[in-house]
C-alpha cells in the first residue's frame, strides 16, 4: 500500500502504486524560488518527490508575498533567503522527503554540482540568460528541464527531453539584449497565471519521474485573463548551437565580473569575490545604521538605502539604480 499521504494521487490510474513509488524514489532541483519556483516547489514537496532541491540567489522581500506561496511576513523581517525559507515551510509540510537548500548565485561554475544526479530539472528563473545557462547544462548532462515562464497574465511552458525535443535555445532562435525582455519586475504579473504555470511544469515533472512523459515539440501558451491556452510547434533547428551542435556557450561563459542595475527595482547586484565574515561585518556596521543578521546574510540600512551581503561576497544594494555608486557603497562598508 502506499504512503496514505499520498492515496489521492496513488489512485489516479496514470500514476498508481508503482508511479508513487517512482516518485518517492525520484529527485528534482528547482533552479529559483520566485513566483514559479515556490510554486512548483509546494507542488512537488507536497506531491512527495523523495529529494528536492532548492536553489536560489536571493532572499524574501515584501512583494514577493502576492505570488510566491511558501513565504510570509516573518520571513520578510528575518531577510530570510528564499531557498531556506522554503525548504523550512516544506519540512513543515512533509518529512518523508529529503530538501535541500541552495543559496546561490546560478553560474557557468556552479551549474553542473548543483543539477547533476538528479532527475529532471524545473525552471523558476526570471530571466533569459539564466534558462539558456540552465538548458546548456541540461543539454550536456542529459538531464529533462522543465521550462517555465510568466510576466502579466500570459505564460508558458514546455518539456525539453536532451536528444529527444528541440531544447531552449531552438526557442529563443533571436537572443534578446541582456536586460530588455519584459519581467514581473518591469510589467506586473498576476498570481494566477504563475499558479497554473507551475502546476502545468509539475505534471510535466511528475511525468518525467513516472516515466509517462512523451516528448514532443510542443510550447504550451496560457493568458488567463483571457482564458485561452495555445499549444505551438517549436522546430528543433539543427544548426541549434546547444542541441544541434552541442557547442555550449552560455555554460563555457565566464561569469559576471560587474555591478549590474536590475530593470524595474531599484537595486543593483555585485558579483561576490570569496567569502566573508557575516559576523564581522554585522559587528563592524552596528552604529552605522539598522542590521539585520542571520546564518546567510547581513544587512544594513542607512541613508535611504540598503546593502545585502551573503557569506559567499555578493551583493545586493537596494535603493539606487546608480552601478558604480552602489559598488562604491559594497567597497566602503565591505572592501
Amino acid at each position: 500500500m502506499p504512503d496514505p499521504r499520498y492515496i489521492r494521487q496513488a489512485i489516479f490510474e496514470p500514476i498508481g502504486e508503482e508511479g508513487q513509488r517512482r516518485i518517492s524514489a525520484g529527485s528534482a532541483v528547482v533552479v529559483g524560488c520566485g513566483a514559479l519556483g515556490s510554486n512548483s516547489a509546494n507542488n512537488l514537496g507536497r506531491s512527495g518527490v523523495g529529494r528536492l532541491r532548492i536553489v536560489d540567489r536571493d532572499f524574501v522581500e515584501l512583494d514577493n508575498l502576492q505570488r510566491q506561496v511558501l513565504f510570509d511576513e516573518d520571513d520578510v523581517g528575518r531577510r530570510m533567503p528564499k531557498a531556506v525559507a522554503a525548504a523550512e515551510r516544506l519540512r513543515r509540510i512533509n518529512t518523508s522527503i529529503a530538501l535541500e537548500a541552495e543559496v546561490a548565485e546560478i553560474a557557468p561554475g556552479n551549474i553542473e554540482r548543483l543539477i547533476g544526479g538528479f532527475d529532471v530539472v524545473v525552471d523558476g528563473t526570471d530571466n533569459v540568460e539564466t534558462r539558456l545557462l540552465v538548458n546548456d547544462a541540461c543539454q550536456k548532462l542529459g538531464v529533462p528541464f522543465i521550462f517555465g515562464g510568466a510576466v502579466g497574465s500570459t505564460g508558458m511552458t514546455m518539456a525539453i527531453v536532451p536528444g529527444a525535443t528541440p531544447c531552449f535555445r531552438c526557442l529563443m532562435a533571436e537572443l534578446p539584449e541582456p536586460g530588455t525582455a519584459p519581467t514581473a519586475a518591469t510589467s506586473g504579473i498576476l498570481h494566477s497565471v504563475t499558479a497554473v504555470v507551475a502546476s502545468l511544469q509539475c505534471v510535466q515533472a511528475l511525468q518525467v519521474l513516472v516515466g509517462a512523459l512523451e516528448p514532443s515539440d510542443e510550447l504550451l501558451c496560457v493568458d488567463v485573463w483571457t482564458r485561452e491556452f495555445e499549444p505551438m510547434s517549436v522546430p528543433r533547428r539543427p544548426d541549434c548551437p546547444a542541441c544541434g551542435k552541442r557547442r555550449f556557450e552560455f555554460l563555457d561563459a565566464p561569469a559576471a565580473a560587474r555591478a549590474v542595475a536590475v530593470p524595474g527595482t531599484s537595486s543593483v547586484r555585485l558579483p561576490g569575490r570569496g567569502e566573508v565574515s557575516l559576523e564581522g561585518l554585522a559587528a563592524s556596521w552596528r552604529g552605522v545604521g539598522e542590521v539585520v543578521a542571520n546564518d546567510w546574510l547581513v544587512s544594513l540600512t542607512a541613508g535611504g538605502r540598503e546593502l545585502i551581503v551573503f557569506r559567499d561576497g555578493r551583493g545586493v544594494v537596494k535603493g539606487t539604480d546608480d552601478a558604480d555608486g552602489a559598488q562604491a557603497l559594497y567597497d566602503a562598508h565591505v572592501g
